[in-house]
């Protein structure tokens, strides 16, 4: 398991760092775009290395790419399991809203020229079009530390 979860931090650490310089890279629109992007696979990446974290835990070793086929697959369904599976599942839910904009990524209906919607004289106050990776990074982070925090005390 060593092995996945230094994998799962080296991916989370990447995207992090991808975050970074696209915010330094604001004003390069397509090269910010293109290292957001970067850091929304990479955080992909963290996730479904995470869910190998998991898989071993409960004695599968083989491949998965999604909690769906974990489930599907595993001889033992762990609480740490369910719990992604209940923020999968909720169309609120930060995972359930970042999982649909890595699917959204690259598809060519899904490409929108920036238009600019705000009266002369007013101020943009925020990009709605931009996912939120920061807080979608940050929400991650935190679930994989809490688990990991848990199954240790366990």
């Amino acid at each position: 398991m060593a092995s996945w979860l230094s994998f799962t931090n080296h991916k989370l650490y990447q995207s992090r760092l991808l975050m970074q310089q696209a915010q330094q890279s604001a004003d390069q629109g397509v090269l910010a775009e293109a290292l957001n992007d970067s850091a929304l696979y990479l955080l992909r990446d963290a996730y479904i290395s995470y869910l190998h974290e998991l898989a071993e835990i409960a004695t599968y070793r083989l491949p998965v790419q999604s909690l769906t086929q974990l489930l599907e697959v595993t001889p033992l369904v762990t609480g740490e399991m369910r719990e992604l599976q209940q923020l999968e599942n909720d169309s609120f839910s930060w995972l359930y809203q970042f999982l649909r904009a890595v699917e959204a990524v690259g598809r060519v209906e899904n490409i929108v020229v920036p238009v600019t919607t705000v009266q002369p004289g007013m101020i943009a106050v925020q990009d709605e079009s931009a996912p939120d990776l920061s807080h979608w990074h940050q929400s991650l982070v935190q679930l994989i530390d809490l688990q990991r925090e848990n199954r240790q005390e366990s």
